[in-house]
């Protein structure tokens, strides 16, 4: 078997960003890719996928441009011992020469042309923004002295001003076609739960709280969309308004009212008019501050699976269940 022969130090360096696969051996692996590139995976299979010096580079580009441009300073503020930040304007633009003569950019020899070409491309995820200077503007043979750049402000999370949200027309007291009423709809399972909470919240991630409009007729009768919810929270939009200001509410182009709620992005029970149950034998839930019934326990939370034998099991538990709902039904009366 011949020995293997120690490779020269050179071998370890970089030469032209290329690392010789191995020190003992030209041939071997390096970090479990094969020769011809990509990972090694069982049954001699790769990956496709092997070293890119331009992939490489262009992350080393992205992590120095965001590194400084995080760092910035505004005009007039001190410079902390041992730290060159750059200074940047009202509008977090700094100087893009600069910007290019910095310790980590300037590291990497980037060019302003290379600088134009990789904010402009899909690997910088258009976190970058470039402009002209007023005073460059119209000259021909630019350079960097005649740009700026920085950090593209983070997206604002979703709001009824965001670009990405929803078209919404603000709603106040002077609004003509303001709803009479408006409705939240939920089911017999977390009405309970709604109720003890004291109020009607948005869940986790919910950027607003989405209610149906009610308007009534001059016969009395309401006009609403169809629904089949199991529960109907009214609360008179009017009165609420008058009644909290700091609440805004708005209509979306689907014709739903919606709002983010109080500070807590909550509606509070105070504001609820009443509460109807779906079923003509439960009725009236919730009236005017009081509660007139509550959801029979045989509706709350999810029912029983149903299995042959056992007390509360099978066809005949189901029916005792609903016989259970309908006598409680009765003795709230």
């Amino acid at each position: 078997m011949a020995a293997a022969v120690l490779q020269p130090l050179q071998s370890l360096s970089i030469n032209n960003e290329i690392m010789a696969p191995s020190p003992i051996s030209p041939n071997a692996s390096r970090h479990g890719r094969g020769r011809h590139g990509g990972s090694v995976a069982k049954g001699g299979k790769t990956r496709g996928r092997g070293y890119s010096i331009v992939d490489d580079r262009d992350g080393m580009i992205l992590k120095a441009l965001t590194w400084v441009l995080k760092r910035t300073i505004e005009e007039g503020d001190e410079q902390e011992e041992d730290e060159e930040k750059l200074v940047a304007d009202s509008e977090g633009f700094v100087d893009c020469e600069e910007l290019l003569a910095a310790p980590h950019l300037s590291s990497l020899s980037i060019t302003f042309p290379e600088l134009q070409s990789f904010i402009t491309s899909p690997v910088s995820k258009a976190r970058f923004s470039l402009k002209l200077k007023p005073a460059s503007a119209g000259e021909e043979d630019l350079d960097e002295t005649d740009y700026l750049v920085r950090l593209t402000p983070s997206a604002a999370p979703a709001s009824p001003t965001s670009a990405s949200a929803p078209k919404l027309t603000p709603l106040s007291l002077t609004t003509e076609d303001l709803p009479d009423l408006i409705v939240y709809e939920t089911s017999y399972p977390n009405y309970p739960l709604i109720l003890a909470s004291g109020s009607i919240k948005r869940a986790g991630g919910q950027a607003l709280l989405s209610f149906s409009p009610i308007t009534i007729a001059s016969d009395g009768s309401e006009i609403k969309a169809s629904s089949d919810a199991d529960v109907t929270i009214y609360i008179l939009l009017r009165s609420l308004m008058e009644a909290n200001p700091k609440i805004s509410w708005s209509r979306t182009d689907s014709g739903s009212i919606v709002t983010e709620g109080d500070a807590k992005g909550e509606i509070s029970k105070k504001y609820w008019k009443k509460v109807v149950a779906r079923r003509a034998d439960i009725g009236v839930l919730y009236e005017d501050g009081e509660v007139r019934k509550e959801v029979p326990v045989g509706l709350r939370g999810k029912g029983v699976k149903a299995k042959k034998g056992g007390k509360g099991k099978g066809k005949g538990g189901l029916k005792e269940m609903k016989a259970r709902s309908e006598d409680e039904g009765t003795a709230s009366d």
